[in-house]
């Protein structure tokens, strides 16, 4: 139960890599065709490791969410949707990234509230409770 308490606070995470990224990759940037790492400023060296720590933590609360009862349908969908996200980044190039980042990331805050309602509203079944009359 207490990866389901978390739920919230991964989302935040989820939310703040994004913001990151965008900060990172930036539409000035992509307009312009500089790629983020070849260009003049680049992020601390704090910041990146709050973004590999915000990451791992993501992968792992991923992980472990497949292992729980009552997440594991939820924990799979969002591995899949983030392998195949990373796999669609790599092939669509840099001009793509952030939208598809966008993407993942509503999916992965859906599937984490969809988790929260399934537990907290109707029981922790998967359909409302005036489905089963």
């Amino acid at each position: 139960m207490l990866l389901i308490y978390l739920a919230p606070l991964i989302m935040l995470i989820d939310i703040a890599q994004l913001l990151a990224a965008e900060r990172f990759i930036g539409v000035k940037a992509i307009r312009a065709g500089i790629h983020p790492l070849d260009a003049e400023h680049q992020p601390a060296s704090g910041l990146m490791l709050l973004w590999l720590l915000g990451l791992g933590i993501m992968w792992l609360y991923m992980a472990l969410l497949v292992i729980d009862p009552r997440g594991g349908l939820q924990g799979a969908l969002m591995l899949m949707v983030s392998v195949g996200g990373f796999v669609l980044r790599r092939v669509a190039g840099l001009k793509w990234a952030l939208v598809l980042m966008t993407i993942e990331t509503a999916i992965r805050l859906g599937l984490l509230a969809n988790m929260l309602m399934v537990i907290f509203f109707f029981g922790g079944r998967l359909l409302p409770p005036s489905y089963y009359n």
